[in-house]
């Protein structure tokens, strides 16, 4: 079995390997919770470089989307018993 290659990426899933990269550091900013340190040890990202995907993680705009598209709330069990 081979590593995956950049030009897999760019085929079979159709996005280039760099945005899927760009996708995964604003998710781990994310998760995080803006921690820079966290997205250097993860990453392997300057703190320049880091500070400037935590800093996406309180806009406003990029809260609202990931509300609008987060799909159905998950059902707990206080729905089922109700």
């Amino acid at each position: 079995m081979e590593p995956v290659s950049h030009v897999w990426i760019n085929d079979v899933l159709g996005i280039p390997a760099r945005r899927l990269r760009e996708d995964r550091l604003l998710h781990g900013a994310e998760a995080t919770g803006g921690d820079p340190r966290r997205i250097c040890d993860l990453f392997g990202l300057t703190v320049g470089a880091a500070l400037r995907y935590t800093a996406t993680v309180d806009q406003a705009g990029l809260v609202e989307y990931n509300l609008r598209n987060a799909g159905p709330r998950p059902r707990s069990r206080t729905d089922d018993a109700g």
